[in-house]
């Protein structure tokens, strides 16, 4: 505890002087009641006036009193300790930005590296990781195109999956486009913030990518003042090139040997102020490009607030100064009411969320507000229904959307979806979004046939649809990454929002549907009569099942299209590895 309270540092310490209020009020007290004092002369003050008694309660209030303004300052000054660091963890940050780029040219299928270059390069990458000390890692792949598949991060996490990800099938175009990763790989780290910033390259160092455009990208590189550090994955020895549909590549029918062209490479490392290491079992590659190179190079300036993170203790001091404000100026009473409602509170566990019969009663008032509060606080079917109605009936048609999709998933039988169909078709709806309303209806038909509301607002949506201006399609080119929009449609510039016009011809909205106290839900309020008896085509929940079975995730194909936006095209002739 003792070292706790050493360790206190003061965010604010300006703030202390608060702890003076007591001393300001003492005297401003002195001097009111000089100036009540001077009516009368001096000799007959002892008749005209009395002092207040100073017995011991009131000498005690006056020690609270001030003990209570000290808490105070202490509070507001900001203490709070260093937050211990785990294990293994380094402080401070080093903050330097890292641009790898990983070559995953044909050549580095070769296995002169076990088990191949390319899967040697991705694990000696991974046993890197655990080596940062918070710099900021960006990944680029390259063969005969480059592509960033990872922008600069500080998350290991995702930069061990995009490593992960990292394949030779992510790049249609063959070789090995060196040139164009490096001004990637430039061009990425002048956009980054701060200064240091250095370009990491893990490549087979094959002789054929020491071009003229390479040796043009690392003197742009050492211009900009980004040194450049090489991890080569190959060997001086070299290996045959396997291809995909078996056998080895050949050049006018003689097998190529791929080797490593170490002179080029150590020289253009050496000349940006960076080193080359080739890979080698054991740590002695990292510790000399990582602990003896990237670890040394001096970061961006970390301010006090970066270097530590801290446990904030202002509770410490204002929890008692409260409690001694409250015994000073409150009555005693009160004062003990206030400490049996807090003890209380303590000891009994959190209040019970309110229950369904609640919210019904804020739905039946019409607090809309409040009953959609409450529902959500029910959960499940009938809490996401009933919370997807409130939101309707105050207009926040997005919000009841979301509602009526999870009670969508929720549901438990074919009625409930049905129902939560309806009233999320009326929450589109009420979005402008008719074709997606069309298209709920008409689902919600298809499992009820005979269901009057969902008929006429069929109707209602189909007509507001066919006065809708035709939409033009947005140009996309699946910028992901930086935020735009893959695919979808767009109002064209200047056009008018949806406006609620012709109030005749709304939709019949969403209410719930109180059949018993028990009942979880919600309905709409229309045609709460018999219940109907509901039919359900096999044939579509089958259909439904195969759709469903035929759906798959391809994030190759979404990485390829993602690279492809900073593929520049090259008229210079390569070999395909």
């Amino acid at each position: 505890m003792i070292d706790m309270l050493l360790s206190l540092h003061w965010r604010e310490p300006l703030w202390l002087g608060l702890a003076l209020m007591p001393l300001l009020f003492v005297w401003w007290r002195w001097r009111r009641r000089a100036r009540l004092l001077r009516y009368a002369d001096a000799a007959l003050l002892p008749w005209a006036s009395s002092r207040p008694s100073a017995g011991p309660t009131s000498s005690l209030r006056g020690w609270a009193h001030g003990l209570a303004w000290l808490l105070l300052a202490l509070a507001a000054a900001g203490p709070r300790t260093p937050l211990e660091l785990r294990e293994g963890q380094s402080t401070p940050r080093h903050l330097l930005t890292v641009m790898v780029a990983l070559d995953v040219s044909a050549s580095m299928r070769a296995t002169d590296i076990g088990p191949d270059r390319l899967t040697r390069a991705r694990l000696e990458l991974l046993d890197w990781l655990p080596r940062l000390q918070g710099e900021r890692v960006g990944l680029i792949v390259y063969a005969g195109e480059a592509g960033v598949l990872l922008p600069p991060t500080d998350d290991t996490a995702l930069l061990q999956r995009a490593i992960e990800q990292a394949d030779p099938r992510l790049i249609d175009a063959q070789g090995s486009n060196l040139g164009a990763a490096l001004d990637l790989a430039r061009t990425q780290l002048q956009a980054a913030p701060g200064k240091a910033r250095a370009v990491l390259l893990v490549t087979d160092a094959e002789s054929g990518s020491a071009d003229a455009a390479a040796e043009k990208a690392v003197q742009a590189l050492s211009k900009a003042e980004l040194p450049l550090f090489i991890l080569g994955v190959s060997s001086e020895a070299g290996a045959p090139i396997p291809l995909p549909e078996g056998g080895f590549a050949e050049q006018e029918g003689v097998q190529v040997q791929s080797r490593m062209a170490v002179v080029p490479y150590r020289q253009w490392a050496q000349t940006s102020g960076g080193r080359f290491v080739e890979v080698s079992d054991g740590d002695a590659d990292w510790t000399a490009l990582h602990d003896s190179g990237l670890a040394n190079l001096p970061g961006d300036s970390v301010s006090p607030e970066a270097t530590a993170a801290w446990n904030e203790r202002y509770a410490w001091f204002l929890a008692p100064a409260l409690a001694l404000f409250m015994a000073v100026f409150l009555p005693r009473r009160v004062v003990a009411i206030v400490a049996l409602v807090v003890w209380v509170g303590a000891l009994s566990p959190g209040p019970a969320w309110a229950s369904e019969a609640s919210a019904w009663q804020a739905w039946q008032q019409k607090q809309y507000g409040s009953a959609q509060t409450l529902y959500m606080h029910v959960g499940g079917y009938a809490g996401q229904m009933g919370a997807g109605a409130s939101a309707w009936r105050l207009a926040d048609y997005s919000i009841a959307a979301q509602h009526f999709g999870a009670a969508l998933l929720l549901a438990a039988n074919d009625s409930q979806r049905a129902d939560a169909l309806y009233n999320l078709g009326n929450a589109h709806y009420g979005q402008g979004q008719y074709a997606i309303a069309v298209e709920v209806y008409e689902a919600v038909l298809r499992m009820r046939s005979k269901d009057a509301k969902a008929q006429a607002n069929l109707v209602w949506a189909k007509q507001r649809l066919s006065r809708q201006p035709a939409e033009t399609p947005m140009q996309s080119d699946l910028r992901g990454r930086r935020g735009m929009l893959a695919e979808g449609q767009i109002a064209l510039d200047g056009e008018p929002g949806w406006r609620r016009e012709d109030t005749q011809s709304d939709p019949i909205g969403v209410q719930l549907d109180r059949q018993s106290q028990a009942a979880a839900g919600a309905r709409a309020k229309a045609g709460l009569g018999a219940k109907k008896t509901i039919t359900v085509n096999s044939r579509l929940a089958v259909s439904g099942l195969k759709k469903l079975d035929r759906l798959e995730d391809r994030p190759d194909a979404m990485l390829k299209n993602m690279l492809k936006q900073d593929a520049r095209q090259s008229s210079v002739e390569r070999s395909p590895w």
